[in-house]
């Protein structure tokens, strides 16, 4: 049975040696000693020296009786303890007040050291003389290591802790109240840890805590649940301004499942977030100046159309005035006829042209891709001149997607521009769809292509060809943002694009998007 060593002491002390055989009580004594093995039990005389050895000693300390017996117990002590006269100190503390007890280094016969909780007690005479000293000492290492460890990994994680400026780190009790506060936590928020301890979260929320107690409650019944919350929340520093927080509030269990409180972390993103939204607007800008970019490539065929519907009805209008002056009605009707379908052409024209440069937000709707693209048809033969022929080749099966159809005009109207610039000298410009052009994940994509015969790419051009701001066209003649805006709108739109390019031989260009197979299309 295991001895604690106020017990072995006692054991050993004359005071508890009742009046019996004296060899009995000898060989009890003797019995009891040798049997415990995990304590260095010895006998000391009043100058220190070793008179007696049990087993657990030989164990500990790797001595045999024989090595020691007669020696000064100061032997087991390093070289520093000794010259620090730490066995003297130790052996007058124990004569004068009954009992030493420490803890220090010990050293083994092999040179090794350990770590040893040490008991020295007084022996004396019924009339108080000294007799000399009971001596125990356990081998407590392992639980010194153990304990050293904790103590660094606690040294560790409070030098981590506070050594962020950025976050507020800071530990919740299972309650959800604080009970750790860095200071990242005082940085952030202007609280100091002597002003937020033992308060609950609903402190760190605009307005009043009984306002948010709700939300709170909320929020750490989900971490409980799930493991963890993470979310943007506002908070409110202690001069009583707000910033965007984003917050994270992690369980903390043991491995039996215990919760023992929470971790909360919150990271100020307000001018993150104000970043996000700037970048947000510049792309939205950006998308709209590409627009306005393509418009601007059309103004020379517009002009050149619209001059020609005008004088097409000048010369209508003037020949009907003539016919009804003469009393033809039905000669004048006819050229009326033919004036309003001029009249008709120009606001055909006009709608196209408002409506691709109008900006809208993006609104995904179901687009027939084929009537897109007859209705762009026009626009398209203007947009590249007389020397490039468009050649459409529409699937037979209606071709039905899911996205924005003002973005798809515009995606459209730049891949046309592109292959318009890649033929400088005219060529064949190819327009086709396809209802079931290839699937992926279990789901069917259609597809829009627009492919030219014009001077190509080369592989490496190829590879950056939807990078923002590159561009393969003369200076000032592209802005490099067209089959990047193209890209991005075909990833939002859960599609992707397909470039296959060769130089000399033209490019082709696929936008697969996500098929609308319902029969109700």
């Amino acid at each position: 049975m295991p001895l604690s060593q106020d017990n072995l002491l006692g054991l050993l002390s004359p005071a508890t040696v009742v009046e019996t055989d004296e060899a009995q009580v000898a060989a009890s004594y003797q019995l009891l000693v040798q049997s415990v093995v995990d304590y260095a039990i010895y006998m000391l005389d009043p100058d220190g020296y070793i008179t007696s050895w049990n087993s657990g000693a030989r164990q500990i300390k790797g001595y045999e009786a024989a090595e020691v017996l007669g020696r000064h117990f100061s032997m087991f002590y390093t070289e520093e303890d000794r010259l620090r006269g730490m066995p003297a100190i130790a052996l007058a503390k124990a004569a004068e007040e009954g009992r030493f007890n420490g803890e220090a280094w010990r050293v083994r016969r092999d040179g090794s050291s350990f770590r040893a909780l040490v008991a020295i007690d007084a022996i004396r005479a019924p009339d108080g003389q000294l007799l000399g000293f009971a001596k125990v000492t356990r081998d407590v290492t392992d639980r010194w290591e153990a304990q050293a460890r904790l103590e660094e990994s606690e040294r560790r994680y409070r030098l981590f802790v506070e050594s962020v400026p950025d976050y507020a780190l800071c530990m919740l009790d299972a309650e959800g109240h604080i009970r750790d506060w860095n200071p990242g936590a005082v940085r952030l928020t202007g609280y100091g840890a002597g002003e937020i301890l033992g308060a609950g979260l609903a402190r760190l929320f605009p307005g009043s805590e009984a306002a948010h107690s709700g939300e709170v409650d909320r929020i750490i019944g989900i971490a409980t649940a799930v493991g963890r919350y993470e979310a943007d929340h506002w908070n409110r520093r202690k001069d009583g301004n707000c910033f965007m927080a984003h917050i994270q509030l992690r369980a903390l269990r043991d491995s039996l499942g215990a919760l023992h409180g929470f971790a909360y972390i919150v990271q100020d993103v307000s001018e993150q977030r104000a970043t996000e939204s700037e970048l947000e607007e510049m792309r939205a800008q950006l998308f709209q100046s590409q627009k306005l970019d393509a418009l601007g490539q059309l103004t020379g065929g517009v002009a050149h159309d619209f001059n020609n519907i005008l004088q097409a009805l000048t010369s209508g209008l003037e020949v009907a005035q003539i016919r009804l002056r003469r009393g033809q009605v039905e000669q004048a009707d006819e050229q009326l006829d033919k004036a309003m379908s001029s009249v008709e052409r120009a606001m055909h024209l006009t709608r196209r042209l408002l409506a691709f440069a109008r900006r809208q937000p993006l609104i995904p709707t179901l687009v027939d891709v084929n009537r897109l693209v007859v209705s762009m048809t026009e626009l398209l033969e203007r947009t590249v001149g007389k020397r490039i022929h468009i050649a459409i080749h529409l699937d037979e099966v209606p071709v039905h997607v899911l996205c924005d159809a003002n973005q798809l005009e515009t995606a459209l109207l730049n891949l046309v521009i592109n292959g318009r610039d890649a033929m400088p000298n005219g060529g064949l410009l190819q327009i086709s769809t396809r209802a079931a052009a290839s699937e992926k994940d279990g789901k069917v994509y259609a597809s829009l292509v627009v492919e030219d015969n014009g001077i190509g790419m080369t592989r490496e051009m190829a590879a950056r060809a939807f990078d923002p701001f590159f561009t393969t066209k003369p200076m000032g003649q592209g802005t490099g943002l067209g089959l990047s805006m193209i890209h991005g709108f075909v990833k939002q739109s859960h599609g992707f694009v397909r470039l296959h390019s060769q130089l000399g031989k033209g490019t082709r260009v696929e936008l697969d998007l996500p098929a609308w197979q319902s029969t109700e299309a």
